[in-house]
């Protein structure tokens, strides 16, 4: 379990500092701006070629706030600013306790990869951790981030999290001077689908279920929703 309350520690100072600084633009946080490449393990941009690739498994981790344009059109900007300044941080500590890696900020969500044969943790671990790290996120957000939010009289935010694991293709594209790497796979389009079903619930495929570890710490629920995908819901 991560320490929630260092979290809203956290969550806190990068939210008062956005109040404090509203008329100023900053990075959400320090890794914000790294590219993909800095992002999955083993693969620098400088170092691939064009139109190269490889391939690796992952579990892939998607999470998004619900109802996010309709919010920020209620709320106006100001308040989306700041409230993304307590959600973003507070996820990316989450993130980074459970050892995943930040591939991509999509101005109200987060793609997320777990795992890969450079990562040093087993498939079965890396399942494991995006399941978790997708419960903790929920947890965070009700007990960090809304806490935070519903003291400023914000809306506060709901999210859906989608996971899946599978075979993802690492490549280089752009030109000379622009360029980044990307992922795709069939595990990242199911990931999002799931992120888009989902409310207020971590929902995973059929294939994190069957990986999912038996015995001590592994102890989950798995309730089928109307998606197709399951419900991953935490043993109290």
């Amino acid at each position: 379990m991560v320490d929630i309350i260092e979290i809203e520690k956290i969550a806190r100072e990068k939210f008062n500092n956005a109040k404090d600084n509203i008329r100023k633009v900053k990075g959400l946080y320090e890794f914000a701006n790294k590219a993909i490449s800095d992002g999955i393990p083993g693969y620098k941009a400088d170092l691939l070629k064009f139109e190269s690739f490889d391939s690796d498994n992952y579990s892939v981790l998607f999470i998004d706030i619900r109802q996010s344009t309709n919010r920020a059109k209620t709320i106006g900007p100001e308040k989306t600013y700041m409230s993304m300044h307590a959600f973003m941080p507070a996820m990316l500590e989450v993130i980074k306790y459970y050892r995943g890696y930040v591939i991509d900020l999509m101005g109200d969500g987060v793609m997320v990869f777990f795992g890969g044969k450079k990562s040093g943790i087993s498939k079965i671990q890396a399942t494991q951790n995006a399941g978790l790290c997708g419960i903790d996120m929920l947890n965070v957000l009700k007990l960090v981030v809304n806490k935070i939010l519903n003291e400023e009289k914000i809306w506060q935010i709901t999210c859906g999290i989608g996971i899946d694991y599978g075979n993802v293709i690492v490549t280089k594209i752009g030109i000379d001077g622009i360029f980044d790497v990307k992922a795709y796979g069939d595990c990242i389009n199911t990931a999002s689908k799931y992120c888009d079903e989902a409310v207020s619930q971590v929902l995973v495929s059929d294939k994190i279920e069957e990986m999912w570890p038996i015995g001590k710490h592994g102890k989950m629920t798995f309730k089928k929703h109307k998606s197709g995908a399951n419900i991953l819901i935490e043993d109290k």
